[in-house]
């Protein structure tokens, strides 16, 4: 039995007795071969053996290429099932056992298939099983739809022609078994394994044992110690076959001087009972703690740290952090290293809609309609598409898209894809794959390739880049989901009924591909890893992030299928026996002290005490079991970084605060501004929050969203009445209203709603649209008659006045009248609702409300000034004299005009009396309006953007309290 067995605690020697084999078996000139748990190990030990010049002809593999090798070795020729066609394999079945396939079924089966595969469990084995069972404690109906499935499953497998990764892997060793010679005298060295599932035993068994290969396996153990409770299995399944045990002792020189008393005394106490009469340790600079107040806070502690190391001259690549998955958010652990500077390799698993391409890829398919002609797909998924690096040359395109699409309600990618095609062209992508969907899963799915493949070369046409960060993880999506492509492809030639029927099956299966990252530790790069990955090697700095309870150590999770209770029971009754769940806190426990033995000189715990949102999160009793170890001071000097902490984060010149600089300075946009054709609601948008201006009139964001139904209503609302009275003054030579004239309006405005609705629709809701008019309608035709009755002497002369628009202007037409200089280098334009007149000269200006119309006492402090200065235009544009403006309510209760009246004119209106002013008291307040619209344009010229948070929004407060930030001062 020429197996070797090497154990011992972490800090043993393993590694250098692994290696010392792998030079002895290289000097006898046999080719070994090593095994490692990791791509980067497989890499790092690669380098090492190369550095001593006794690489060459050395194999470095995981455990998959050992069995790939037994494989290769056995002569194995039947072809493989696995990866996504795999997958639809177990659906198919499960679906037809009557088991609801959800993904997570799905994977729970497999795992069960794949178990039974490598215990060598057959289909008739099995049922024999659960019919003993049923005898025993009763019919079960799950379990016997278990055994219909495994007996599908396989018999399916047979008839395809194909075998599953663990039948092949089993078939090989079992050839081994029978023709040893088959394999040769290839040595086998395994390393950094602390723990061995059953096939990776059977392997070694089959090898070392049968075939008679020179095997050595080190194992992370040592008898008696809590910390390898968890890993006391494999030890006690290997130890019966070694032909050579060599036990090793700890040895504290693996650690830097400075920290070897501290993380050697880690290593030796960890979990160890606790003894008050031993002596506590100083940590010394070797162990600290971090705590933050939030995740955030977390991360921006360890990323301090690592930016010191690095200041420090510590190697980026001798820098690891360890992260649980799930249970620290990735994409903000990517983003706060990113602020600050840390360069950093991530290793984690994604799906393949998470990279550009594939989000486009599965929009595409989800866009295109069902074999039933069934419409699919929403907005965002052609948006998705259309977005992909490269695809328009021109990404406003897509913009303009999906402001119009959401503005008018089209929220389905059919409706969408109207829109694009009436202003652009054909979206062909949809139509071939409609097309190919047509005939057949393989064309599908031939063309679902091409459509990948364009989308990856859509932004490198003409171009031959290096692919470098994100364009590398763009490949890995290409690849992915090529393979993916490739397996369903051959899926569909040997049995098209479990290949995808359609795109949109097709986009679902997709959804299940993932791609990896950060495999492979990159030069000059900190390297993110889950705790697992980092057992066979060392780093000189180690943060073990996320000591949180439910976290690390994680809860045990219970089988899904055939839970520990019913195993034991199954075995009691039936003599089979699958594997049971391990005791997880043991497992968890071996993970950490394997964790903290792994750093030579520096090692970090941290910990955040609330999540993000303030909902308070417990401490892993882990660091308990630390700080137990050591004095008092490693958890009173513990660092600490409040929830929401902004100091001392990493900013550049651009981040100043808004409140220590508001003024803009830019040549070039004061000259603009100085220039800029002003209209009234513009210039009260500005009094009331100069930043708030900004924002919405310089900066003018589009809005995603469409016009909320008051803006909505009010705009037809305008044009109704415009045509109402447009329509009664060609048919009665007037637009005065009247009681007589009165029936004849509401026809009018009847008619006026629906030839206007289509240019504003009042609601994106169909279901809403008619109640929303209902009530609209009602209020016109209550204003009409109130207005019939109040029997204004005046005539409507103007309608929809506008003044200072040019042809190109985006109301689309050209007015008649100038723009109206205000002086001090005001110049304004605009569009009055009404304008009365008397046939004297004199005028009096209207403009609709909903149903607020502020008073004219109130015009200057609330900034009201849109009625006074159409009150200057009519005057200077028209040579009227204006003796009254008003703001007309549309709706409410009270539908009284309310504004100014000059008492002086002799003119009676019907208006709330407080409204009526003397002549000169209406002169001073349009002379104050109008003062206080060129303090306004002034304040602009000169670029002084203030924040106003009093009156920034409706009834105080800010609108962009995340861009403004106004200091305490302005508040």
């Amino acid at each position: 039995m020429p197996i070797t067995l090497i154990t011992g605690p972490a800090n043993s020697g393993k590694a250098e007795l692994a290696m010392e084999a792998v030079r002895r078996h290289m000097a006898h000139g046999a080719d070994p071969l090593l095994v490692v748990p990791t791509r980067a190990d497989a890499d790092h030990y690669l380098r090492e053996l190369a550095g001593d010049g006794t690489a060459m002809g050395l194999r470095v593999e995981r455990f998959s290429g050992l069995i790939g090798e037994t494989v290769r070795r056995a002569g194995i020729r039947e072809p493989l099932l696995t990866g996504i066609a795999h997958d639809r394999l177990v659906e198919a079945v499960a679906v037809r056992a009557g088991v609801a396939a959800t993904p997570g079924m799905v994977t729970a089966l497999a795992g069960l298939i794949a178990e039974l595969q490598v215990r060598r469990v057959s289909p008739a084995r099995l049922g024999q099983a659960l019919s003993q069972w049923a005898s025993e404690d009763g019919p079960r109906p799950a379990h016997a739809q278990l055994g219909r499935l495994f007996s599908d499953y396989r018999a399916t497998l047979e008839r395809l022609g194909r075998v599953d990764a663990e039948q092949r892997a089993v078939r090989a060793l079992d050839l081994l078994r029978e023709r040893p010679a088959l394999w040769g005298a290839t040595p086998v060295v395994l390393y950094g394994f602390d723990d061995m599932t059953p096939l990776q035993l059977d392997a070694i068994e089959t090898l070392g044992r049968v075939v008679d290969a020179e095997v050595t396996v080190s194992l992370a153990y040592e008898p008696g110690r809590a910390a390898f409770a968890g890993r006391a299995a494999s030890f006690h399944a290997l130890a019966p076959l070694a032909r050579e045990h060599r036990s090793l002792q700890a040895r504290a020189e693996h650690y830097a001087p400075h920290a070897r008393e501290a993380l050697s005394h880690l290593e030796r106490r960890l979990f160890e009972p606790f003894d008050p009469q031993a002596r506590r340790r100083q940590p010394g600079t070797a162990l600290r703690l971090l705590e933050g107040g939030g995740e955030r806070a977390e991360l921006e502690l360890v990323a301090q740290e690592i930016v010191r190391l690095l200041e420090q001259g510590c190697p980026p690549e001798e820098i690891a952090v360890l992260v649980r998955v799930p249970g620290m958010e990735l994409d903000l652990l990517e983003e706060v290293f990113t602020s600050y500077g840390v360069p950093f390799t991530l290793q984690r698993r994604r799906p393949l809609g998470d990279t550009a391409i594939g989000a486009a890829l599965l929009g595409l398919l989800r866009c295109v309609p069902g074999n039933d002609g069934v419409d699919a797909g929403e907005l965002g998924d052609l948006m998705a598409w259309l977005r992909a690096p490269g695809l328009l040359e021109h990404p406003r395109m897509a913009d303009w898209l999906e402001l119009s699409a959401r503005r008018r309600g089209a929220l389905n990618a059919t409706q969408a894809r109207a829109l694009w095609e009436a202003r652009y062209w054909p979206l062909e992508a949809i139509e071939r794959l409609t097309e190919a969907q047509g005939r057949g899963p393989a064309a599908l799915l031939e063309r679902t390739a091409r459509e990948l493949y364009w989308l990856f070369c859509a932004p490198r046409r003409r171009v031959a880049p290096v692919l470098e960060d994100q364009s590398r993880e763009e490949a890995g999506a290409l690849a992915a989901g090529r393979r993916a492509l490739g397996e369903l492809r051959e899926l569909s030639r040997i049995a098209s009924e479990l290949a995808p029927a359609g795109a949109g099956e097709l986009a679902r299966t997709l959804e299940q591909v993932e791609i990896a990252s950060g495999e492979n530790a990159a030069p000059g790069a900190v390297a993110v890893l889950d705790p697992l990955a980092l057992r066979a090697r060392r780093v000189r700095a180690l943060f073990v992030c996320g000591l949180q309870e439910g976290v690390f150590p994680a809860r045990a999770r219970p089988q899904p299928l055939l839970a520990e209770g019913e195993r034991r029971r199954l075995a009691e009754v039936s003599g089979l026996r699958l594997g049971e769940p391990a005791d997880a806190l043991a497992a968890e426990r071996y993970l950490l002290y394997a964790a903290v033995s792994r750093p030579q000189e520096r090692l970090f715990l941290s910990w955040h005490a609330a999540d993000d949102d303030g909902q308070a999160a417990s401490r892993s009793l882990f660091v308990d079991d630390v700080c137990d170890l050591f004095a008092a001071s490693l958890s009173e000097m513990r660092a600490r970084r409040p929830l929401g902490a902004v100091d001392g984060m990493p900013v550049d010149g651009s981040a100043r605060s808004a409140a220590a600089d508001r003024a803009l300075h830019d040549e070039r946009l004061l000259a603009g501004l100085r220039e800029r054709v002003w209209s009234a609601s513009s210039l009260e948008s500005w009094i009331g929050c100069p930043t708030r201006w900004f924002v919405e009139r310089m900066l003018s964001p589009g809005a995603l969203e469409p016009d909320p139904e008051p803006l909505a209503r009010g705009a037809l609302a305008h044009a109704a009445l415009r045509d109402t009275l447009e329509g009664l003054r060609r048919e009665t030579g007037s637009a005065r209203l009247t009681p007589r004239s009165l029936p004849r309006a509401r026809v009018l405005l009847e008619e006026a709603l629906v030839a206007n609705e289509p240019q504003h629709p009042l609601s994106v809701a169909a279901e809403r649209r008619a109640t929303v008019r209902r009530r609209l309608q009602a209020d016109l035709n209550r204003y009409l008659a109130h207005a019939a009755a109040a029997e204004s002497p005046l005539e409507p002369e103007h309608l929809e006045l506008g003044f200072g628009f040019a042809a190109d202007d985006a109301r689309g037409e050209e007015s008649d009248l100038p723009t109206l200089d205000l002086g001090g280098g005001l110049r304004l334009r605009g569009r009055i609702d009404r304008v009365d007149t008397n046939g004297d000269g004199d005028a009096v200006v209207y403009d609709y409300k909903g149903a607020r119309a502020p008073a004219g006492a109130r015009w200057l402090k609330d900034a009201n000034l849109q009625v006074a200065l159409y009150m200057r235009g009519v005057e200077e544009l028209l040579g009227s004299r204006a003796i009254g403006g008003f703001y007309q309510p549309l709706s409410g209760q009270d539908l009284r005009a309310r504004g100014v009246l000059d008492g002086e004119a002799g003119l009676e209106l019907d208006c709330v009396t407080t409204d009526v002013l003397d002549h000169a008291g209406v002169r001073e307040l349009l002379e104050l309006a109008v003062a206080h619209a060129r303090e306004a344009a002034g304040e602009a010229g000169r670029g002084e953007l203030a924040a106003r948070p009093e009156s920034c929004a409706f009834r105080g407060g800010c609108m962009y309290p995340t861009i403004c930030r106004p200091d305490h001062g302005e508040r």
